[in-house]
């Protein structure tokens, strides 16, 4: 039987990251929460998650620093990473290519949606450790 995979959600909304906990938790993973991206950088440098999902505008270290951390250390460059955000804007996607997010969902986020990317995104991670030679485009 597979462990369910690990999900670290960072959300400084208390009701917010209840919700993602709750639901995430009901689709199978197994979901931890943290309010800020410092404590989170921390908790995926003891112990890297599967995936993580991270609010954008959070206080003090944004979910776009979080990103640029976990990205410049060997032991969580290659965790998959969701941005979530109430507020789009044309430049906000092109700063979540720079630091490598994976995907920015917009905030209220669709339950099923969410679940939905992270499958698809821990599918691809775990094809990439398996065969990275399927990864490779053929010239």
């Amino acid at each position: 039987m597979c462990e369910p995979a690990q999900v670290l959600i960072v959300e400084d909304d208390a009701n917010a990251l209840s919700g993602y906990l709750e639901f995430l938790t009901v689709a199978g993973f197994q979901a931890t929460g943290v309010s800020d991206g410092a404590e989170a950088l921390q908790i995926a440098l003891r112990n890297p998650p599967d995936a993580i999902v991270t609010d954008i505008a959070l206080p003090g270290m944004t979910g776009f620093n979080l990103a640029a951390a976990l990205r410049s250390n060997d032991l969580t460059r290659h965790v998959p990473i969701i941005g979530l955000t109430a507020n789009w804007a044309p430049e906000l996607h092109a700063t979540a290519v720079s630091v490598s997010m994976h995907i920015v969902l917009l905030k209220p986020c669709v339950p099923a949606h969410l679940v939905a990317e992270l499958e698809r995104l821990l599918a691809h991670a775990k094809a990439a450790i398996t065969n990275p030679s399927s990864l490779v485009a053929n010239p």
